[in-house]
């Protein structure tokens, strides 16, 4: 008797982490994250490929005398960009302003159909907070493509582009994470800076681990978007391992008296 007794208590006890394992979870469902940065990497690497054969189509036009290859080149180039600035003004139309975040709903609904809703409340962000995150966002887009260009140039060594871009991105993110995503996000997102900011630091620390030359504009997109995204699947997991913590626990609820 004594034995079953203290069976139900320990359970009961173990029912308390039920809040715990409930918010672990709606905070690390970044599947949906996930999907959306592979679409815009894919959209992002498509684009740029179009960019880049229109450009050395009408490059290598004008080097061989050939005015009418260069031309179309020059005309290729200017659809791609018209029509990549068409659909984003579209996209943000319809998935912009009021509708932000519905793709977003989209996506997660599709994926976790099986596993229903799961989230907490956003904190609450003001006029000014907002306007905070878009001057930073902002700043640091100028800022990276600033490194970018100073390194293609040859004004900064390839050794550096990494680590300057970290001197503003980490810190950035993590001012951003306490500011407008915490604690409708995990801390586990913070492995991305985290991440990014120790392949910094081996960088000034004799580590070769950045591209040169022609390559050199991957030193910001393969760090960022690398580490962003293995952070995001840590995310993913560990949302697995806590949906199974919170099925195991409140499996319990039919041996206690609550």
């Amino acid at each position: 008797m004594n034995d079953k007794q203290n069976q139900k208590s320990a359970d009961t006890e173990k029912l308390k982490e039920i809040p715990k394992w409930s918010r672990r979870y709606a905070q690390n469902r970044t599947l949906t994250t996930i999907v959306l940065m592979a679409i815009i990497m894919l959209f992002s690497m498509f684009v740029a490929g179009l960019v880049g054969f229109s450009l050395a189509l009408a490059v290598a036009g004008f080097r061989k005398g050939s005015i009418i290859l260069g031309c179309v080149g020059i005309a290729v180039l200017a659809v791609v960009l018209v029509a990549t600035v068409k659909f984003i003004i579209i996209f943000l139309s319809k998935f912009g302003g009021k509708n932000r975040g519905l793709i977003d709903q989209l996506i997660e609904q599709r994926i976790y159909c099986k596993e229903g809703t799961a989230s907490i409340p956003p904190p609450k962000i003001t006029k000014k907070m907002r306007g905070l995150d878009y001057l930073l966002g902002a700043i640091g887009l100028i800022y990276i493509l600033g490194v970018n260009h100073l390194c293609m140039v040859g004004y900064i060594a390839f050794k550096y582009q990494q680590p300057l871009i970290a001197l503003y991105f980490v810190p950035a993110f993590v001012f951003e994470y306490f500011l407008l995503l915490r604690p409708k996000v995990g801390p586990l997102v913070l492995l991305w800076p985290i991440l990014y900011a120790i392949h910094a630091i081996l960088i000034v620390a004799g580590v070769p681990i950045f591209f040169t030359g022609n390559w050199g504009i991957w030193n910001t997109f393969i760090p960022l978007s690398g580490y962003a995204f293995l952070a995001y699947v840590i995310g993913h997991i560990y949302s697995r391992y806590a949906l199974k913590k919170l099925k195991t626990t409140a499996h319990l609820q039919e041996n206690t008296d609550e």
